[in-house]
């Protein structure tokens, strides 16, 4: 199957730029023609105050609450943590048997097993 006799995608693509030009003038005209006006604006004018944010700033009702110190707390889950990370040994069995290990050549084939 070539490239040219291959069906053509379904798939619905974004609209481009040049499309989305058109919809927008579309949308004017007919905006202008059900009876709608355009107001002009001077550069430069915003509808900020004065040509500024709004610069109050919040405020926060009531009093500056005390803070109660945690340091006991913090501690004693620093210290649970702590634990949790050293590795605990794993105990030897004293009655291991010997188990059957491959030994591999440089290139990953077996080569024999040993008992170990």
């Amino acid at each position: 199957m070539t490239l040219s006799s291959c069906p053509k995608s379904r798939l619905r693509l974004p609209p481009n730029k040049h499309q989305v030009k058109q919809e927008l003038a579309q949308d004017v005209a007919h905006f202008l023609a059900r009876g709608g006006n355009v107001k002009q604006v001077e550069q430069g004018e915003t509808a900020l105050i004065n040509g500024c944010f709004n610069q109050q700033r919040p405020t926060v009702a009531g009093q500056a609450q005390t803070r109660t110190l945690l340091s006991s707390q913090v501690e004693a889950i620093e210290k649970r943590k702590e634990e949790r990370r050293h590795i605990k040994p794993i105990p030897v069995k004293a009655n291991r048997r010997p188990t059957k290990k491959w030994i591999y050549d440089d290139f990953g084939e077996p080569l024999r097993w040993v008992w170990a």
